[in-house]
């Protein structure tokens, strides 16, 4: 949490020593649909009985649907939801599988608030429901209870104009995630997500 609390100033000074004027963008409101790959960056190491090996979350795809509300030119305000599925890894062998869906507040400081090229940098919060862990059936089946959580990170993202209202987007964030629940130690996920699809920009200055 102090990480991610010390990332936040730096983000701001660098947008508002950085922006550039010219060319700069004049809508108010952005919608866009993303497909996500998330690559967790986190794992735990167990042992069961004389075997020992990590434990970690799969990479998977999920999709993402969200908007943008400019409060300036340099600072907006965006909301998003993200759902996917991940397996749980022991080794190279599924031990389970379990659902997310993620709802996510940033704070875009653009840094190059250009019409053509838009680059942003932002501070994140999100909301993360994921569903209970479905043990392989391998393992006995049954299910395990998670804990919902709200968790931070950061992110840097840019669209590419194509005309004055549709553009490519693409964007990269990074979580501070675990996966938690009363019957089992928390497993560090630490997600990076990589997104890119498709935006339209509405409104004028």
């Amino acid at each position: 949490m102090m990480r991610i609390l010390r990332i936040v100033p730096v983000v701001a000074a660098i947008a508002l020593f950085t922006a550039a004027p010219a060319l700069a963008q004049d809508h108010v409101f952005k919608v866009f649909v993303t497909a996500d790959w998330i690559s967790p960056l986190g794992e735990e190491d167990v042992s069961f009985g004389s075997i020992q090996d990590s434990v970690q979350a799969s990479d998977e795809v999920g999709y993402e649907a969200g908007f943008e509300w400019r409060l300036n030119k340099i600072v907006g305000l965006e909301g998003s939801y993200m759902v996917a599925d991940m397996d749980i890894e022991f080794g190279d062998d599924s031990i389970g599988s379990l659902d997310q869906t993620a709802v996510t507040a940033a704070l875009n400081f653009h840094i190059i608030p250009n019409k053509v090229f838009d680059l942003w940098v932002a501070p994140v919060a999100s909301w993360v429901d994921w569903s209970d862990f479905t043990l392989d059936s391998s393992l006995g089946g049954g299910t395990i209870e998670v804990d919902s959580d709200v968790v931070f990170g950061a992110a840097v993202g840019f669209d590419i104009g194509i005309g004055k209202t549709f553009a490519i987007t693409a964007g990269l964030r990074w979580l501070s995630m675990d996966v938690e629940g009363d019957n089992f130690e928390p497993l560090p996920v630490d997600p990076l997500i990589a997104r890119a699809g498709i935006a339209f920009r509405f409104g004028t200055r």
